[in-house]
């Protein structure tokens, strides 16, 4: 019997440069299997940019990333100024967690586990509006929604809390924190107020070179 895979991330020394800018400088740290990560630290300090070294959008400029999780949902951040015109309505927008594309053949059941999705996020009775009909806290349940209806192990969320209010913000961390315990998944969170993270939250903190420092 072949051993368990153990699941990680791993950044040895990484450095990211956009142009002549350094944005990471000398990054290293490890995250493991099952926890609960909080990026924080001021504007411009390189988290989104942490978290797409970590997902593997950007390529270090010097050091290594390794991340062996297979099944990875990657929330960006919002546009709130950007008009969607995307002219799905959100029970579809939903559907592409599970078969990544429009126009894919739905099963009766795959629809099943999207009402399910609608339902536990209480976004059932929007289900038939679009994305731009609906406010900022019922659009960023819908697109987590969609990042979790696949159920990933590795779930990387670019400031989901960020525009919205404060009773959606605390649903949607009730949301992550109970998935996270549920299924043992690995989450990597930017925000600016740790109010955001559930308890079990472990913070790495940025400063203005794109270093991490210690509380």
């Amino acid at each position: 019997m072949s051993d368990k895979v153990v699941k990680k991330i791993e950044l040895d020394n990484v450095t990211f440069y956009y142009d002549d800018e350094k944005v990471i400088s000398n990054v290293s740290l490890e995250i493991n299997e099952g926890e609960f990560i909080g990026i924080v630290g001021d504007n411009g300090a390189g988290k989104s940019t942490l978290l797409k070294l970590i997902a593997k959008i950007r390529k270090p400029s010097f050091g290594k990333v390794e991340n062996n999780f297979t099944k990875v949902s990657y929330l960006s951040q919002i546009n709130m100024g950007k008009k969607n015109s995307f002219s799905a309505d959100i029970r579809e927008i939903v559907s592409l967690g599970l078969k990544k594309k429009p126009f894919t053949f739905m099963t009766k059941n795959d629809w099943k586990k999207v009402d399910e999705t609608l339902e536990h996020f209480g976004i059932k009775e929007i289900s038939k509006k679009r994305l731009d009909e609906v406010s900022g806290g019922q659009q960023e349940k819908v697109r987590l929604a969609e990042c979790l209806i696949n159920e990933p192990d590795l779930l990387l969320l670019d400031e989901p809390t960020s525009g919205i209010d404060i009773e959606t913000r605390e649903e949607i961390k009730e949301h992550l924190s109970h998935y996270q315990k549920r299924t043992n998944a690995t989450i990597v969170m930017i925000s600016h107020l740790k109010d955001d993270f559930p308890s079990q939250a472990r913070f790495i903190h940025l400063n203005s070179k794109g270093e991490i420092i210690n509380d």
